[in-house]
């Protein structure tokens, strides 16, 4: 049975909340990344990057890269797909069409689309998480329907949130595949495998784009964007996923989505200076309380299931 976190073991807790608050400041870095550098070869220099750094990291602790067993190997294959390859893709579109900001928010939706899935897979949901799914909903419906960004800082502000919208059902799958496999072979291991699986995929589209993109025209701050998204959000941000999933049942990380927002609307306005108002701040806040509802009510599930087995 996996060891499960316990209060006064609030590493694997802290490691997933860090883990979202990178992840949160990634559309802020794409906004520096988006109109100055095609989309597929961002996608290929963020993993190159990603690749470069956590194996280093991986060789310099471990000594050498781990051999994955052929079901893990596939289903790692199937979450960076789907968690970085069309995550990428769809968030890199998104956010040049919408603000930094909304789509920090609208990625909060991610653990009420877990949730969905939970439940379509046949796992029960309670009627309190129900009304937690419903209040997220909500929430990023208030976002965008109530406080609309202007075409002076959005081109298509509705369309940019469906793709974000689209991006958040990649990441419930890529959570969904995380706990599959999450304790087979080191956390850094993993990741490393991860990242050059992401680098693989992005490498054919990149160098059929790059024939007619001139790389000599990328200006610093899209470079230093795309080496912060590889380092920080694409390695060091999974690195910390994987290592709190081996102690934390995933129907529970999910909730540390929630830290995304918070983390995507101080970067966007302090970096970005884009406006907060107060339908930002109503979306959010009934985002979190969905969020907080959806938890709970799965973390009293896996108490119970815990009690049956043990019992």
């Amino acid at each position: 049975m996996r060891p499960s976190a316990t209060p006064t073991n609030l590493l694997p807790y802290a490691a997933l909340a860090l883990s979202m608050a990178f992840v949160g400041t990634s559309m802020t870095a794409n906004k520096f990344i988006v109109g100055e550098v095609p989309v597929m070869v961002a996608g290929l220099i963020r993993f190159l990057a990603a690749t470069i750094f956590i194996v280093a990291i991986t060789l310099l602790i471990d000594g050498k890269l781990p051999r994955l067993h052929r079901r893990t190997s596939l289903i790692l294959a199937a979450q960076t797909f789907f968690g970085s390859f069309l995550f990428t893709v769809l968030t890199l579109y998104g956010v040049n069409m919408t603000t930094a900001m909304v789509s920090g928010i609208v990625l909060a939706a991610t653990p009420a689309v877990v949730a969905m899935m939970s439940w379509v897979l046949g796992d029960r949901l309670s009627r309190v998480a129900w009304i937690g799914v419903l209040i997220t909903i909500g929430g990023v419906l208030v976002v965008n329907i109530l406080d609309s960004p202007g075409e002076d800082v959005a081109r298509r502000p509705i369309l940019g949130a469906t793709l974000i919208f689209l991006a958040v059902v990649c990441e419930a799958l890529y959570t969904m595949f995380a706990r599959l496999i999450a304790g087979e072979g080191s956390a850094l291991g993993v990741t490393s495998w991860y990242s050059i699986y992401g680098a693989l995929m992005f490498l054919p589209p990149a160098l059929w784009v790059a024939r007619d993109f001139p790389i000599s025209t990328i200006p610093q701050s899209a470079w230093l964007a795309m080496i912060y998204m590889g380092a920080v959000p694409g390695s060091l941000a999974v690195l910390l996923w994987f290592y709190g999933l081996r102690s934390v049942p995933a129907s529970i990380a999910g909730a540390f989505t929630g830290v995304m927002p918070i983390t995507a609307v101080i970067s966007a306005s302090v970096i970005l200076d884009e406006p907060f108002g107060w339908a930002h701040l109503l979306g959010m806040a009934l985002i979190l309380v969905g969020i907080v509802l959806v938890a709970r009510s799965r973390g009293r599930d896996v108490e119970e299931k815990i009690e049956l087995l043990s019992g």
